[in-house]
């Protein structure tokens, strides 16, 4: 999924946004949740990076959070540690670290947490943001970004196209970069929008207003990231919280082809024992839309599986806060490349530490994808 920090995996670049030097300051700094290094413009002052965590013993003691939002399938709180144990035991395979999980996981409402949020955005903030709900978004700059987004990957587009061709809502017309960030844009487009008709239990979209709620963003991805960079008090986020969302910055084909939906990113956090956070969302595990079943390549999952997997998600998200490791788009058997659509079922299956460990390709070593401090 989107790796170090929703606005810090995402870049920036051929922004087509006013220019303000509280929005520059920011894309100076943003590489959104996906493994998204932003290359600064030469004129922006030089950004500053978290840390490689120092690890002692091979040992962490992340606290763990739980953010729920009550419309969303709820999850029990040894359902919870489940999640957490899962990764705890990925994480010690691949990454030969030692977790240990709290005893209690708190919770905390969701309209508790972006009210603390919304009125404390950042300069240059929302012209980040595409309205989709009510249809104002301008989908060229989004292919803009995205050809750039493209271009800087390590992997040749052959590789990329081959990654999302099974998923795309129509053929490319030529294998070039053009027809397909063309295609890869349209299939954004509808498949966001799916989330403004979808309808949770209580009759209501999945994404929009609710009567009797307030209206928050909880489905954007920035205020994911904002909520770390005001220092929640957390190394570990778990929310049952749908994030689908579009933005004016380099978004990685792997989202896009999805909608805009991020299972998890890992992000800034100055409060943070690692300088960063990791926050995973458990809708795509949980929820029985049929588009999510889709996604998941027709797949129903048990409960045990949904966790099991959702655990997967934290341990790829752990990679990239406590060794900021890259994604090895070329190797399957790493957990560090994310997962095709949302089918975890095969992502996980492929995992083998033997054909994939630390320094075993570029992506693989440690320092390779740095939250930028913004």
């Amino acid at each position: 999924m989107r790796m170090v920090s929703p606005y810090t995996s995402r870049g920036g670049g051929s922004l087509r946004v006013k220019s303000k030097f509280g929005l520059r300051l920011i894309l100076a700094v943003l590489v959104l949740a996906s493994g998204i290094s932003f290359q600064p413009h030469p004129s922006f002052a030089e950004p500053s990076f978290v840390a490689l965590p120092k690890i002692e013993n091979n040992k962490v003691a992340p606290r763990i959070i739980y953010i729920e939002n009550p419309r969303f399938p709820r999850v029990a709180p040894n359902e919870l540690h489940k999640v957490a144990l899962t990764a705890a035991d990925l994480v010690k395979e691949h990454f030969g670290i030692e977790v240990e999980i709290p005893s209690r996981i708190p919770a905390r409402d969701i309209d508790d947490v972006f009210a603390e949020l919304v009125g404390n955005e950042p300069s240059g903030f929302k012209d980040l943001i595409g309205d989709f709900r009510n249809g104002n978004v301008d989908w060229e700059a989004v292919g803009e970004n995205l050809v750039e987004k493209i271009e800087k990957q390590k992997d040749p587009l052959a590789k990329q196209i081959e990654f999302a061709r099974p998923y795309l809502i129509r053929p490319l017309e030529k294998e070039d970069v053009t027809s397909f960030s063309r295609v890869v844009v349209e299939t954004f487009k509808a498949r966001l929008f799916h989330w403004t008709v979808a309808k949770l239990k209580d009759g209501h979209p999945v994404i929009g207003e609710v009567p009797g709620r307030p209206d928050l963003p909880l489905n954007e991805y920035g205020y994911w990231t904002l909520m770390a960079k005001q220092g929640i008090n957390a190394e570990i986020v778990l929310t049952n919280q749908l994030v689908a969302s579009v933005e004016y910055i380099p978004v990685p084909v792997h989202t896009s082809i999805r909608g805009g939906i991020t299972g998890g990113s890992t992000e800034y956090n100055p409060s943070s024992r690692f300088g960063s956070s990791v926050w995973v969302s458990l809708f795509p595990y949980l929820s029985d839309d049929p588009h999510i079943r889709e996604y998941r390549n027709g797949d129903t999952y048990t409960r045990d599986e949904a966790l099991s997997y959702a655990g997967a998600m934290l341990a790829h998200e752990m990679g990239h806060q406590l060794l900021q490791l890259g994604h090895p788009w070329s190797n399957e058997a790493c957990p560090m490349r994310p997962a095709e659509m949302l089918d975890f079922a095969s992502w996980v299956k492929k995992f083998d530490v033997g054909k994939c460990h630390i320094g075993s390709s570029p992506e693989m070593k440690t320092g390779t994808m740095k939250a930028p401090i913004w």
